[in-house]
């Protein structure tokens, strides 16, 4: 059988496109598969991905993203992705230090997505302070969302703040708790993670919201964020929704207050079921 020169040249760029198919696609399908291996039955091959990261709980450390986590995942509507799946990983917090972490979240989603009840598919988000609490990933973390979440996907951000004097108390403790004696509180003035991360510096909220990007910066902010190591801007501006959150409100006694306030919540997450005064949900520590 003849075949001619274009004939082969054609085949070959056929073939190379086809190797060259984006590396998403092929770990979806590697997984669906995997998956339906497992479950033995056409639900799965047949059900069609286009799941995302729907929301992001950030902030900085003892700032109520543990708290806003637990009122998050007691909505049937929205699930916590963790990193392991071993119970005691319930409600923990899911790095994201690269682009293998980000791998690992989209099979996450995938997975809890695929094997879901048609229909009844919850948001999934994940927990972690650090993305822009000033460790350098922040911006990254966000492009990277942008880059590889399903097109159409609008990742939700939650970002957590408090009282910087209360903030410094909580943290100075926690940190005491664990580590032993600590230093004099005056000696934690200014310098970026004196102790153990414990400084003034580090509940400059400020840092945080303007790696954002979608804020007007002068000149100096931008030299200046420049010149930290542990700080970037998102490429763009941030192309997701925020929603700046108080740890005070968490915790808050005043039932009008805090009804408007999960009220605000509710519409945020956009569930059909509305977070409530009446059916609140229960926080340890939200105040200490």
């Amino acid at each position: 059988m003849y075949i001619s020169l274009s004939t082969l040249l054609l085949l070959a760029i056929l073939t190379s496109r086809v190797l060259c198919h984006d590396e998403i696609e092929n770990r979806k399908g590697n997984l669906r598969a995997a998956l339906f291996q497992q479950s033995r039955t056409r639900k799965v091959m047949e059900k069609e991905y286009k799941k995302g990261l729907d929301f992001f709980i950030m902030g900085w450390p003892k700032t109520g993203t543990s708290a806003m986590m637990e009122y998050l995942d007691s909505s049937k509507e929205l699930k916590i992705v963790t990193k392991s799946k071993q119970e005691n990983a319930k409600l923990s917090e899911f790095h994201i230090d690269g682009k293998e972490d980000v791998d690992l979240l989209f099979d996450r989603i995938e997975e809890e997505y695929l094997t879901s009840d048609e229909g009844k598919e919850p948001q999934y988000g994940i927990k972690w302070p650090g993305a822009i609490s000033g460790k350098g990933v922040g911006p990254e973390s966000i492009e990277y969302l942008e880059k590889y979440n399903p097109e159409g996907t609008q990742t939700k951000l939650l970002i957590g703040m408090r009282h910087p004097v209360r903030w410094f108390e909580s943290f100075y403790n926690y940190r005491a708790g664990r580590t032993g004696t600590p230093p004099p509180s005056a000696s934690l003035i200014g310098s970026y993670r004196k102790w153990h991360g414990v400084c003034t510096d580090r509940v400059r909220y400020e840092e945080g919201i303007m790696q954002l990007g979608n804020f007007p910066l002068q000149s100096k902010d931008e030299e200046w964020i420049k010149g930290h190591k542990h700080m970037g801007i998102v490429n763009g501006g941030t192309p997701y929704k925020v929603l700046f959150y108080l740890q005070e409100q968490l915790g808050d006694d005043d039932k009008d207050r805090h009804g408007k306030f999960l009220e605000e919540l509710s519409a945020f997450m956009e569930v059909k079921v509305p977070f409530t005064v009446d059916n609140d949900v229960p926080h340890g520590g939200v105040n200490t």
